[in-house]
């Protein structure tokens, strides 16, 4: 008795557990689609920002203005176009995702598609050796008008499957249709997005050519550097602001005790204070401007740093030191492409003069998980990393966290 209690169950169980892993299957295909269409939104608006600044740098050509206007312009175009290159690779990661996920399903979909034919040709054979008639002479040779309700109800729901088997049938040959056209589009998007990378390398390249022209003849213009540090100064109050506001916004989110989309807020990660000294390094590389105040050789003055600068070569990785929340990415001059990632309990860490971007804001990341490239966006000296810590709102020696 408990085993034919116990199979009913599963039988039960078995409708309940197929609707789960469809619905599983479609929230992964929903949250593929939402990434590849905000990864699109976000390559648009860098796109007509590109393009702004292009306008912008022809304009100051034409009306001869400084050298040092130019580079700015210069470096943020170079970052920009450093972030759709990121971009780029994510939209061809993505398109490739979801096209496997598509070959999948219609493999799935195609043997399904087989199944309720291979049903329906039953069925049809039947229906053509006995036809109607039997089904006929089975309800007029009822014993009772009980039996005959019970075998009306019968072919009734027989009726019902047949139908349902045909709706089956069309659906599926709709669905696999549907999925044969997104994996042809994707296939073409996928080379667009490959094209379109070619071409902005090609860009890249050219205006960094240029970059490095304007930047040797004013290398010799001492008076330039001290503008620079200037302007790093006022941008490092900037970033300052940033970080503040972040802090309050995360405060005011704990306070009210909710959450909003626009801002995810962090409340399961690990305590990032106990990975003070055990952290690891954001990347491979050596230490060439420390916490606090440095000596500037170009300019032979002592400088305030807010964190810590890592010399390493363009294209290396950089990795998050912890599990956090991408609160903003953004190009600040003298810091160049920039991402501030939150870590929870008041905690952020700031990575600057990146090159290629992959990740978007409100992504969560994992600690050694790559997020960019080492690039030298902003940067005067060479490609390198400038890494930050904070604690609340004030900086703190990232090298007291790193191993």
């Amino acid at each position: 008795m408990h085993w034919m209690c116990d199979m009913r169950f599963k039988t039960a169980l078995l409708p309940v557990l197929s609707v789960l892993i469809s619905l599983g299957t479609l929230n992964a295909q929903g949250t593929i689609d939402h990434s590849i269409n905000r990864n699109r939104t976000r390559l648009e608006k860098i796109r007509r920002e590109i393009e702004t600044l292009k306008s912008k740098l022809r304009q100051s050509r034409q009306k001869a203005h400084g050298l040092q206007e130019q580079l700015a312009l210069m470096d943020e175009e170079l970052a920009l176009i450093e972030q759709a290159k990121g971009l780029l690779l994510n939209q061809q990661k993505l398109l490739e995702r979801r096209s496997r996920h598509n070959r999948q399903a219609l493999i799935d979909t195609r043997k399904k598609l087989k199944r309720l034919r291979e049903m329906y040709a039953q069925r049809a054979r039947y229906m053509y050796k006995y036809g109607r008639v039997r089904e006929l002479d089975m309800l007029l040779s009822s014993e009772s008008f009980n039996q005959a309700l019970v075998r009306l109800r019968y072919l009734n729901r027989l009726a019902e499957y047949d139908e349902k088997m045909i709706r089956g049938i069309v659906r599926k040959e709709a669905q696999i249709e549907r999925l044969q056209k997104q994996l042809n589009a994707d296939l073409v998007a996928k080379r667009e997005s490959v094209r379109q990378k070619q071409q902005q390398e090609a860009r890249y390249k050219t205006r960094r050519d240029e970059r490095n022209r304007l930047l040797a003849q004013l290398e010799k213009d001492a008076r330039y550097y001290n503008r620079q540090i200037g302007l790093k100064e006022k941008e490092r109050q900037k970033l300052l602001g940033l970080i503040s506001r972040l802090e309050e916004e995360r405060k005011a989110s704990q306070n009210n005790k909710r959450e909003t989309e626009e801002r995810p807020v962090v409340i399961d990660f690990d305590d990032f204070r106990k990975g003070r000294g055990k952290l690891p390094w954001p990347v491979k590389g050596r230490i060439v401007s420390a916490y606090g105040r440095d000596y500037d050789p170009k300019t032979k003055t002592y400088v305030t740093n807010s964190g810590i600068e890592i010399s390493s070569p363009i294209g290396t990785p950089v990795k998050s030191v912890f599990r956090g929340v991408v609160r903003l990415i953004t190009y600040m001059s003298g810091y160049g492409n920039t991402i501030i990632i939150d870590h929870g309990h008041g905690y952020y860490t700031v990575y600057s003069h990146l090159g290629e971007i992959y990740v978007q804001k409100d992504d969560v990341v994992e600690s050694n998980q790559i997020i960019a490239l080492i690039g030298d966006s902003g940067s005067l000296a060479g490609s390198k990393l400038h890494f930050e810590v904070y604690t609340g709102q004030k900086t703190d020696n990232p090298r007291r966290w790193l191993r």
